[in-house]
């Protein structure tokens, strides 16, 4: 007989799963959202071949703003957090919606280095709105 413990992972059971299915189908409907809204914009410009750029965009724009969301959860609260990180999205996918349309031959891997400044830049921009109360102790204070 084995006492489960903290370390252990709990087992699924249908109770879990039942309870987890709302996420889950939350999930799926949020992926054919993002992939009909693609296919729409992709459509409105008048885009008629699928690069790996595209793939790239798509990918490399959903982590970046994970990241992001995942980073912020101590501001979710705030309406305005929604608001700037709504208009930064907004920024990023005009900004490269125009580049794929001039430049079809954008590649997937370049999105990498550039995901990497980017994230870089909205994060210190985040923080520079948003600062942590952070409690100063001057010398001699205890």
């Amino acid at each position: 007989m084995s006492v489960a413990t903290d370390n252990q992972p709990k087992a699924l059971t249908f109770g879990r799963i039942v309870r987890r299915l709302p996420l889950y189908l939350g999930l799926a409907f949020a992926s054919l959202a993002a992939i009909a809204a693609l296919v729409v914009l992709l459509a409105h410009f008048g885009v008629r071949e699928i690069s790996g750029g595209w793939f790239g965009f798509v990918g490399y724009t959903g982590l970046l703003f994970w990241v992001v969301v995942l980073h912020g959860r101590s501001h979710w609260y705030r309406w305005y957090f929604w608001l700037v990180t709504f208009a930064l999205l907004v920024t990023h996918f005009s900004i490269f919606v125009a580049i794929l349309r001039v430049y079809p031959q954008f590649r997937m891997i370049w999105f990498w280095p550039i995901t990497v400044v980017e994230a870089g830049a909205i994060g210190a921009t985040i923080e520079w709105l948003f600062p942590e109360k952070h409690v100063r102790h001057h010398p001699g204070e205890l």
